[in-house]
């Protein structure tokens, strides 16, 4: 019994260090290609390139956030989102 509290505990502790991807907004690049990604958070900017085939995970879009992307516009984006994009438009990802 002892050491089943002591596994449990260090568990526990392991999967509350872990950040939670739920707290962030994730996009991934399903094109063959690099693109780069603005994201506008009101006092603050980022530009992410993402290489292709793979994701970003953006944190502070809690309130949302404009992301730009080679579909050459902006959508308003929030915390929990997955979006996958293909270099011509943004879709909420099936996942």
């Amino acid at each position: 019994m002892r050491n089943t509290t002591a596994v449990l505990a260090a568990a526990a502790a392991i999967a509350f260090s872990i950040p939670s991807l739920a707290n962030a907004l994730t996009l991934t690049n399903k094109d063959k290609a690099e693109h780069s990604i603005g994201v506008d958070m009101g006092a603050k900017e980022e530009v992410h390139k993402v290489a292709a085939g793979a994701s970003v995970t953006i944190k502070g879009c809690d309130d949302g956030c404009g992301v730009t992307g080679p579909w050459n516009f902006s959508r308003m984006l929030k915390t929990g989102d997955k979006i996958d994009f293909d270099g011509k438009s943004p879709v909420q990802s099936a996942q």
